[in-house]
Formats: C-alpha cells, sequence, structure tokens
C-alpha cells in the first residue's frame, strides 16, 4: 500500500488545531476570570441568607473582586491598582422575593482583550447570574 501524502482533511485537521490554540490563548484567560467572578456570586448569594440588606453584599462583592482582579497599573510615573475587568456598582443587581423565598444577583462587566499578532483590542460583554434560595431549612 502507498503512502498518500498530504490529505485534504489533514490541512483541515492542522488548521482547526491552530486556530482552536488561538482561540484559547487569546479568549481563554477571559473565559477563565468569568468562572473566578461567578463563583465570587455564588458566595455572595450564600451570604445573603445571613444579610438581609444588600449593603454589605455589594461590600463583599466588590472586595472579593479587588482581591482577586486588581492589578498594578503605570500611568504618569505613578503605579496605581485598577481593575483588569471593567465593572461598576451600578452594573451588580440584587433582587430578593418573598414567596418563594430566592435572591438573584446579576453582574455585567466587559473584559477588554489584546489579540496576538494582530495588536487589536477586543471588549467582551459578560452577564453572570447566581441565586440562592433563601427559606429557612426544616430539619
Amino acid at each position: 500500500m502507498r503512502h498518500r501524502g498530504l490529505t485534504f482533511i489533514t490541512v483541515l485537521v492542522v488548521i482547526g488545531g491552530v486556530a482552536l490554540v488561538g482561540w484559547i490563548v487569546t479568549y481563554g484567560p477571559a473565559y477563565w476570570d468569568n468562572v473566578e467572578v461567578g463563583r465570587i456570586l455564588k458566595q455572595a448569594a450564600n451570604l445573603c441568607y445571613r444579610e438581609a440588606e444588600d449593603g454589605p453584599v455589594i461590600r463583599f462583592v466588590f472586595n472579593e473582586l479587588h482581591r482577586d482582579f486588581d492589578e498594578e497599573v503605570e500611568e504618569n510615573g505613578r503605579v496605581e491598582k485598577r481593575l483588569s475587568i471593567d465593572v461598576d456598582p451600578a452594573d451588580l443587581r440584587i433582587e430578593r422575593t418573598t414567596e418563594p423565598k430566592y435572591v438573584h444577583i446579576w453582574l455585567t462587566y466587559h473584559r477588554t482583550i489584546t489579540v496576538p499578532l494582530l495588536g487589536q483590542q477586543r471588549e467582551l460583554t459578560f452577564v453572570d447570574h447566581a441565586e440562592q434560595d433563601l427559606s429557612p431549612v426544616k430539619w
């Protein structure tokens, strides 16, 4: 049997592999950070079980975001700490229902990424949601 050499399918598989690696390198960190933001929102929803007011929950979310996403940026000779994600306190929405007793938390934020080799910037928008049943536990 004779070796067929380079086939069209082989070329497609190689191009697909290169495209997949390029996508992972470009967008992977942003989506990995989104998993972390989802974890923070789930913790905030659990915190709502103890906290009847939204103020401590909002402070918790932004303290955790600063702890996980602060980066040092040098601007005009000064080093400042900024979030690597673009989020504002108005982007966090907390809704509590009474019957059934639930809390819903939404956070909308933006993340700017730079495409390797092209140097272009893209802005991704994420909308994360977490919910928690707040009804008393019956043993």
